[in-house]
């Protein structure tokens, strides 16, 4: 077997921005006896929360039982996603000691939502419904919408100026479907845009793959909305394709295909690629092993 990686794949700058801070403040607050906590998952991707479980930091998720000064002696780390404006007011009410790791593009598409709202737009976002990025821009634009297709934004209310934001992890042709059916409804539509560089090139480097592979395999927590894309992005170009969270879940049947594809999403860490690449590679040595036809 070849395994082809893509030509870009793994930690985007803003990940990596975000893991370097959670981990700085594991160190600074170890140092002055402080706890540390992220604030849910710093990236989508279980090596790197147990990576700084590792270091003593802890995980926020309700805070509802928050009580003021309850973290006066702690360091908490907002994740690369971003959080609603009202989340920070919390965490500045429980004392704590706020490390701003939000990726300074998603930041980018906060303030950008906030700028149109204030100016009586009604906000959509391009996005997954109950993802933590799109509830943090939806939190800076008070009534704002987050659609998921294009039927969705048919369905937003055209008596006022829209104004369209993506998650930064969309894919473009999600995007502009979606914006194509707002445009139907508004033609003065305001499109603010928001995908990411980062998940654009990740994206074109799968497309790369078309002709040159056999098979796929996307490395990436289960719920990394943008590795989930990579791996319907591969499907969808006609090429089987695999998502697993690491090189355990790799199944055998994958041994049978003489090249396979590797990428991983913009929260996947290079151990976690170089040891699904090792595993493809030791299935292929397997005895029995046939070649797999071209899908």
């Amino acid at each position: 077997m070849r395994v082809l990686r893509a030509r870009t794949l793994g930690f985007c700058p803003g990940v990596r921005r975000a893991v370097a801070s959670a981990e700085k403040a594991a160190a600074d607050a170890e140092a002055t006896s402080r706890r540390s906590y992220v604030l849910g998952e710093i990236v989508h991707n279980p090596r790197v929360s147990a990576r700084l479980a590792g270091l003593g930091m802890g995980r926020l998720d309700d805070l509802d039982a928050l009580a003021p000064g309850s973290l006066a002696d702690a360091v908490v780390v907002v994740r690369s996603h971003g959080a609603a404006p009202a989340t920070f007011e919390r965490l500045a009410a429980s004392g704590a000691d706020i490390v701003d790791a939000t990726c300074p593009k998603v930041a980018a598409n906060q303030k950008a939502a906030a700028s149109f709202a204030a100016r009586g737009f009604l906000v959509v976002i391009a996005g997954d419904k109950g993802h933590g990025e799109t509830l943090g821009v939806a939190g800076h634009a008070p009534g704002a919408i987050v659609v998921s297709s294009p039927e969705e934004a048919l369905a937003v209310p055209a008596d006022r100026p829209i104004a369209l934001i993506a998650q930064t992890t969309i894919s473009e042709v999600e995007y502009d479907a979606i914006r194509s059916a707002l445009l139907s409804r508004r033609p003065d539509l305001a499109d603010s845009g928001g995908v990411c560089a980062a998940s654009r090139e990740r994206q074109s480097a799968v497309e790369g793959f078309r002709g040159l592979v056999d098979a796929v395999v996307v490395v990436g927590g289960r719920n990394s909305a943008n590795t989930r894309r990579l791996a319907e992005l591969a499907r969808s170009l006609g090429i089987p394709a695999w998502h697993v969270e690491n090189a355990a879940g790799i199944p055998g049947e994958l041994g049978a295909y003489e090249t396979v594809g590797l990428s991983a999403g913009a929260s996947t860490p290079d151990e976690d690629i170089d040891e699904a690449e090792a595993r493809l590679l030791e299935l292929a040595r397997l005895p029995g092993r046939r070649q797999a036809t071209r899908a």
